[in-house]
């Protein structure tokens, strides 16, 4: 489900499971300077369809899942259940939490947690039945089984590639103490190296789409360094030539293919065919928009 304004301020005070792999370098979606940001910023909440499709896709994974686990005896169970705790390493703390997909008790194994993922990339998944996820999937479950005091960790996903495959994985945290150590460390290293200092992470940066959540002062002006401005106008420079470049050498392509819609050569066939684009109305929507001005001649 999408996170509400309140739950997505708690999540600003602590580390949860999808902030790990991120912290760690291997999340696929974003580094540990989106997370800093997030910890140290005020930032919109922004979905996309992915993440709308896998929020309303998630309690039909949840069903198939259990359905598919055979739990005849639960003492509790409960979906979107939040946990929190502090995680200690070498003296330092981090104030973690981890948002559970579902969560039950059974008298055989204890406390359970069950992770509903739904995808469109097969990579990464091993064989059904195994601990074979994906590394920034693993990450997270060890997280999340550190915090929620977790037994077993389940992963139901639902991964649709040339059809649609649902798979079942189980997640022993036991089975990765030293590993269950080692993003302890790091993580809290980061909380309090980085978050508490307020020092951004060296060698990453956010990405753009959280640089475009961040909520802006309104005619707040602050300096930035005159050498990265440089860089930026120069990629930009080098950029425009890179593609005034490709236009011509299109444009040579196409001519040489005079009135044909095909053209051969012994690197391979190039096409150039016609096609039909529905047509459709955008709605009206706010964006920012990065330009430079460059100052003019100072006279004294």
């Amino acid at each position: 489900m999408a996170l509400t304004e309140d739950q997505m301020n708690q999540r600003s005070k602590s580390i949860g499971g999808s902030d790990v792999p991120a912290i760690l370098g291997i999340s696929p979606f974003k580094s540990a300077g989106d997370v800093f940001v997030e910890k140290t910023q005020r930032v919109e909440q922004v979905t996309n369809s992915a993440m709308e499709a896998g929020h309303k896709l998630e309690p039909a994974v949840i069903d198939w899942a259990m359905d598919r686990l055979q739990v005849r005896h639960k003492s509790w169970s409960s979906a979107n259940v939040r946990r929190t705790k502090y995680l200690s390493s070498e003296g330092r703390q981090v104030p973690a939490h981890a948002n559970l997909d579902f969560m039950f008790l059974t008298p055989k194994v204890g406390r359970c947690g069950l992770e509903a993922k739904t995808t469109s990339v097969p990579y990464g998944w091993g064989e059904q039945g195994t601990d074979e996820v994906p590394p920034h999937i693993l990450a997270q479950c060890l997280w999340q089984a550190m915090v929620a005091e977790l037994n077993i960790v389940y992963v139901g996903v639902l991964i649709a590639d040339r059809g649609f495959h649902m798979r079942m994985y189980e997640i022993d945290p036991e089975q990765y103490e030293e590993e269950c150590e080692d993003i302890v460390q790091r993580v809290v290293s980061f909380w309090n190296d980085n978050v508490m200092e307020d020092k951004e992470p060296e060698d990453t940066y956010p990405t753009i789409d959280t640089l475009n959540k961040i909520v802006r002062t309104p005619n707040k002006s602050t300096e930035v360094k005159e050498d990265d401005v440089q860089s930026w106008l120069q990629a930009k420079d080098e950029l425009k030539l890179a593609r005034d470049k490709e236009k011509l050498c299109r444009e040579k392509v196409l001519n040489q293919m005079k009135d044909a819609e095909e053209g051969q050569c012994s690197l391979g066939r190039m096409t150039y065919f016609e096609y039909e684009r529905k047509g459709y109305t955008v709605e009206p929507t706010k964006y920012r928009q990065i330009k430079f001005k460059k100052k003019g001649p100072t006279h004294e």
